[in-house]
């Protein structure tokens, strides 16, 4: 039996710009440093296992969140809820094809491109041609030698892989996806729009509550919750239990509620009325180090202001009982 031909790349070509991408800003704004991390993850997967596609359906979506989470895994690794919402943070931003995301299926153009320039030299390559997205001439101007050009050009043609003419193939395509982009940017932006506006407007009493002012990045985020489902009567709760504890960092303090509210599911009154006597929701994980907003972070703060504040008491009694030796 011979051996299995090579399906994916040993490695891929990483540009200068391709965290400059601008379709990276709007997920790196709301997600910072991960949006990156796990687009370089997912690329990583792409190209090791298939070399131009994730399959991301059922099983396998939990097979690739649980590789990602898995690279990432150390001091600041994140939930496995957190990387999906990325995931779909990036392909509903253009980094990967929408229509071909909600086929349950990670690529892209540049992706694509980049396989197939990797693999020119080959004498076999397996491509489906019903997730690719290279036209004829796209892949003429990247090189006429492969393989996967041969089989394209010679693929049978039905009533499913029309039309023959590539220029209307394309024009197609890109019509059929510019118009549903642009109804789901439509709606998504209505939404988003909304949920600001309330999260605006909600502000002012949560910094009321708490004693201290909300940045942006976490107006954005109190937006995210009241798009999911989480009602105000939810986040104004969490706001009152921080300004009640008066934490060293009320703002940090604050959004440790939520997110745990958000992880356990609490975004309505009745789901908030059913936890009444429990210890808040907390994020931080149980990894041997403190962190900012948690019960323990504050108690050994105080703790070594307790001990600074004695040991100035000390040197100062120290200093005096000197000056008395001296004078007598």
């Amino acid at each position: 039996m011979g051996r299995q031909p090579k399906q994916g790349l040993d490695y891929f070509p990483f540009d200068v710009g391709l965290l400059s991408d601008p379709k990276l800003r709007r997920p790196r704004q709301k997600y910072g440093y991960l949006a990156q991390v796990i687009y370089i993850a997912l690329l990583c997967i792409l190209y090791r296992d298939k070399g131009y596609y994730i399959p991301y359906g059922g099983e396998q979506r939990e097979d690739v969140i649980w590789q990602v989470g898995d690279m990432l895994n150390g001091r600041y690794s994140t939930s496995a809820e957190t990387i999906a919402n990325v995931i779909d943070e990036l392909a509903a931003c253009g980094l990967f094809s929408g229509d071909l995301f909600r086929r349950n299926i990670i690529t892209s153009t540049r992706a694509q491109k980049a396989y197939y320039t990797a693999t020119v030299d080959r004498k076999y390559v397996d491509v489906n041609f019903d997730i690719w997205l290279l036209s004829e001439t796209d892949m003429k101007k990247l090189s006429s030698k492969s393989v996967i050009l041969q089989s394209f050009i010679s693929r049978p043609i039905n009533a499913e892989n029309r039309p023959i003419n590539e220029n209307d193939r394309t024009k197609s395509t890109q019509s059929r996806e510019q118009k549903s982009r642009e109804k789901q940017s439509t709606e998504k932006y209505s939404i988003a729009e909304n949920s600001r506006e309330r999260a605006a407007a909600l502000a002012a009493d949560l910094e009321r509550l708490i004693g201290t002012e909300i940045d942006d990045n976490f107006r954005l985020d109190i937006a995210r919750l009241m798009q999911a489902g989480m009602q105000e009567a939810v986040i104004m709760e969490a706001a009152r239990q921080t300004g009640n504890k008066h934490p060293r960092k009320p703002a940090a303090y604050l959004r440790t509620i939520l997110q745990g509210y958000e992880r356990d599911g609490v975004l309505t009154a009745a789901d908030l009325e059913a936890t009444q006597g429990k210890e808040p929701p907390r994020q931080q994980p149980d990894d041997g180090y403190l962190h900012p907003g948690s019960a323990a972070y504050d108690e050994e703060w105080a703790r070594r202001v307790r001990e600074h504040q004695k040991e100035r008491r000390a040197r100062r009694l120290a200093a005096e009982q000197n000056e008395r030796k001296e004078w007598d």
